[in-house]
């Protein structure tokens, strides 16, 4: 993939690619694969019961040097549960990566984007700083990869996040992520992680 070369006189065009739900044994190895051979960064939003259940792709994430993010342990409704299941939920999920990577983890993305000014202070109580979206790849639908990529390619824009699938459901994610990332970098964008993202 050609890099392109931004002009100094002009905004950083940057994007930040996650992917929610990993790591599963399939469909997480083939993102890992398609980055690797584009030298793309990610951040992962890991569920902790899918931790425990593939912790090796887990190590096979923070080996190649992406981010990882929390991503509750069960994957639950947030704003349904009493705070001290809410914490429970997180501390949980920290628990599970922390049993197999020694990685700090900075992000929390909650379940389905379901948030409101309770999780947001339990998070910040403990030093989460909350991750949204931008653009919604609609993956987890198990629509195929043209479709993928159609709904992210138009709604790019400077200092966009990203969100797509790890889990077996977002059957087009491998499909579609090689073309997604060649076409918006021909678009004149590059990838950064989270931690060096730049809105603009």
């Amino acid at each position: 993939m050609q890099r392109h070369t931004p002009d100094p006189s002009t905004p950083p065009r940057h994007l930040a690619i996650t992917f929610d739900d990993g790591p599963d044994g399939d469909t997480t190895p083939k993102i890992l694969s398609t980055l690797r051979d584009y030298g793309v960064p990610a951040t992962f939003f890991c569920i902790g019961e899918q931790v425990e259940r593939f912790p090796d792709v887990l190590k096979a994430i923070h080996e190649a040097g992406h981010e990882i993010g929390n991503h509750t342990m069960t994957h639950p409704h947030l704003t349904n549960l009493a705070d001290a299941e809410i914490e429970r939920e997180l501390r949980a999920c920290q628990a599970a990566i922390e049993k197999v990577v020694q990685v700090p983890i900075r992000y929390f993305r909650p379940p389905y984007g379901d948030i409101d000014d309770r999780v947001r202070r339990i998070a910040a109580w403990l030093h989460y700083e909350v991750v949204l979206w931008d653009v919604d790849s609609l993956d987890w639908s198990g629509i195929p990869g043209p479709a993928v990529a159609a709904n992210v390619l138009p709604k790019l824009k400077p200092g966009a996040v990203i969100l797509m699938h790890a889990g077996p459901f977002a059957k087009g994610t491998p499909d579609a992520l090689p073309y997604v990332l060649e076409v918006a970098v021909a678009m004149g964008y590059d990838f950064v992680p989270l931690s060096q993202l730049k809105r603009v």
